[in-house]
This record gives structure tokens, sequence and C-alpha cells, in this order.
């Protein structure tokens, strides 16, 4: 088996990053320390932009009646988008909770807004708890984890000066965030359609990132909302919910759909990916398990490079891949 092992050095020139130093405990595979220094992200000047909400989120227009709702300040870039019909909208996820995010939905629109959930992690529900309805994947491990909100201490990690590129939103008080507990309104099986009145939205399941993890596919306009499943980034294939057999067998499954989208739009930071990149990630994948691709490692974590996206996985995982 062949292996080419680029040192962290070169790793993080070539992805466009600089600075070696870390925190205690955290990989530069994961978190460069410098990890600001994308910005502006290009893609960012190609968009129309709308306007800078509450000093954190910044909007952009993608399509017709689809808004990104950026949050390029802390690390994680999360996105949410904002999808309307001629009768309601949704708001796919809902961000960190750091800032108010639907405040800002109410001002883009008048229509009622609903929450679609992607999945549970803590920078796609945060604002959920702001909306009376929520619809979420019916997985009874995502919705175990919803139940349980959480506690503020939980979260002191997301606010630290190096997770922050700028400061907090005025009004915003880290001492008392937490995250409530999510009740969803709705629940959410594969195949669902969600009308929106002259749009429709279709349920897709893509576990693997996570057990709860769904796509929305808008077959009319083109578009495919991808959350965590794919985003141009490292993608997180190492965590203890990852299933890398799911995590592979939904991207087939997306790569057999790709005559029915013509953009990806993700959950962190670049919201208008060409669609082609989600059969780069079946490559990808297919490389890991090959041993052919080239990665960076670190107390056994690695991070395969890829172009327009990384794959953050652990040794023993490419092992049970390559078996």
């Amino acid at each position: 088996m062949i292996r080419k092992i680029l040192t962290l050095a070169a790793l993080l020139v070539s992805a466009g990053i600089a600075g070696f130093s870390q925190e205690e405990g955290t990989s530069e595979l994961i978190q460069p320390s410098e990890w600001w220094r994308v910005h502006p992200r290009p893609v960012y000047a190609t968009l129309e932009h709308v306007g800078t909400y509450q000093e954190w989120f910044e909007v952009y227009r993608l399509a017709e009646g689809a808004y990104a709702i950026y949050e390029p300040n802390q690390f994680e870039e999360a996105i949410s988008y904002l999808a309307l019909g001629s009768e309601r909208g949704v708001l796919i996820d809902a961000g960190t909770g750091i800032g108010d995010i639907r405040q800002v939905v109410e001002e883009l629109t008048d229509l009622p807004v609903s929450v679609v959930l992607t999945h549970e992690h803590y920078d796609h529900i945060g604002g959920a708890y702001r909306f009376d309805e929520i619809a979420a994947p019916s997985n009874p491990a995502g919705l175990e984890v919803l139940a349980r909100g959480r506690d503020n201490a939980s979260l002191q990690g997301y606010i630290t000066d190096d997770y922050l590129w700028k400061p907090l939103p005025e009004g915003f008080d880290g001492a008392t965030w937490t995250i409530p507990p999510v009740q969803p309104t709705q629940l959410l099986d594969d195949g669902d359609i969600i009308d929106l009145g002259g749009r429709t939205l279709e349920v897709i399941e893509t576990p693997g990132h996570s057990p709860a993890h769904v796509c929305l596919l808008d077959r009319e306009n083109r578009l495919l909302w991808t959350g965590d499943h794919f985003f141009p980034g490292p993608l997180y294939a190492f965590g203890g919910d990852v299933t890398i057999d799911d995590y592979i067998a939904s991207n087939k499954r997306l790569e057999g759909l790709l005559d029915q989208f013509d953009y990806v739009l993700a959950g962190h930071n670049d919201p208008w990916v060409e669609s082609d990149v989600i059969r780069r990630v079946s490559e990808a994948f297919q490389a890991i398990a090959n041993g052919t691709a080239e990665y960076s490692e670190d107390d056994g974590l690695r991070r395969y490079f890829f172009q327009g996206f990384d794959v953050l996985i652990r040794a023993e995982m490419v092992e049970e891949m390559s078996s």
C-alpha cells in the first residue's frame, strides 16, 4: 500500500492557511491557529450581498427565494438558509444561536417561516428554539441529542479567543449562553415532501456524518442543501457518531441524483458549490481506502487533502475501510 505523507507545514501552506501553534488538546489538523486568514473567502465576492445583520450575520441572495445566512466571525463559519415559496418559507438549520437568527429572517420575509434541521449538532440547532415550528429527522439518536439541549459549560469552548475572528454581537452574554432542548413539531422521513407553495423540498436521508442526517433536494430549482454531509473544508468523518460505511453509501446515493441538481448549498464556509463535487467525494473515499491519497497525521488523526475539500478521519477507521 502506497502512502504519501505530507508534512503539516506543507498541508497548511497548500490550503492557504498560516500558523502552526495550537491550543493544548486541539490538533492543527482540525483547527489551524490562524484559521481566519481564509477571509474573505473568494466566493462571496461573486454573490449578491444583501446586508450585514447584528454585526454577526452576512446575508447573500443565491437564487430566487434562496438566501444564505452566514456566520463568518466564528470558526464554524455556519451557514443557515432561508428557502421561500409563495405561501411560506423554511429556515434550513438555525446556526450557532450566538445571534438572533429569527430577527434576520423576519427582516428578509413577511411569510411564515418554520425550521428544518438537517441534523442535531449544536452549530445547526442553536437558534431553533426561537421558532414555533421545527421539523427534524425522525432518527431516535438525533432526537435524543435535541431533547438534551446544551448547557453553558459545554458551549464555552466555542467562544474562546481562538474560536472567534471578530467580537461577539451586542447583547450576547456568553456567561449565560445555552441551547434549550428542541422538541420538534414535525418528524421527517426519507422521501417526505415539504411544500412551500410553488417550491417543494424532498427529504433525502444521508446518515454518516451523524446517524440522523438528511439533505434537502429542490428539483425544480436544481439545488441540494447538504448540511454537514458536504461542505468545502475538512469533512468531519472522525467523530464518535460517524459511520463511515453509511457516509460513503449516502454520498453514492447523492451521486446517483447528480442529474437533478446543479449546486450544493453546504452547511459551512461556501454556500454555492458546483454539484460535481459530490462525485469527487466518492472518489476521495475510494482513494483513502486504497491507500493512494495524501495525508498528514497527528496522534492517529489524519487529514486527507483533496481539491476543494479535505477529509478528517482516524487511522483505525481507514484500516477498517481497507480491510
